[in-house]
């Protein structure tokens, strides 16, 4: 994961403000792990871990959370990995944790992951101007939600192959069984 996050193009897109250090990695897991309102994911393809989604800022009262993801190893990105791993955690959110939205921001110069959201049943709900510094600039984001009754079916998701791909929690046993 630290190695990841020292990739110019992963820190860019998931706005780190400062440069990652082995310390900063270990501490943010241990932090993760701690928090009651936090679900984080691996994302393992046969068995290697090529990403991580994370639930946080759960809110019980709300049944709601944000959701962020990365797919860390290259070889792995623009193959379904990702909306496959997205999928998953949906359903996980909705039926374990039983929450009624999830929702998250997006830079919207990051068309990719914006038509992935959208396939899994994402709807773009309002626009946060200069929310976001990108190359050294302002950019704008989305707002993007999820309701329980919009997450597509899987099987409905497109043509991208799924093979191969599946999420287990970062931890042996959930934190909210």
């Amino acid at each position: 994961m630290h190695r990841w996050v020292q990739d110019k193009e992963i820190s860019r897109s998931i706005g780190l403000r400062q440069a990652p250090s082995l310390a900063k990695t270990e501490a943010w897991i241990a932090t993760a792990i701690a928090d009651p309102c936090t679900e984080a994911f691996a994302i393992l393809v046969s068995g290697m871990h090529v990403g991580n989604v994370v639930l946080d800022k759960i809110d019980g009262y709300l049944e709601s959370a944000r959701l962020s993801i990365y797919i860390g190893e290259p070889d792995h990105l623009r193959a379904g990995v990702g909306l496959t791993a997205l999928h998953q955690v949906a359903e996980a959110g909705f039926n374990r944790l039983h929450l009624h939205k999830i929702w998250l921001t997006v830079h919207t110069c990051n068309h990719s992951a914006i038509r992935t959201y959208i396939n899994v049943g994402f709807s773009i709900e309002g626009v946060l101007r200069d929310e976001f510094w990108l190359d050294g600039r302002r950019t704008n984001v989305f707002y993007m939600g999820l309701l329980k009754g919009d997450l597509k079916e899987f099987g409905m998701l497109g043509g991208i192959a799924h093979d191969g791909a599946y999420t287990g929690h970062s931890e042996p046993e959930s934190k909210r069984t």
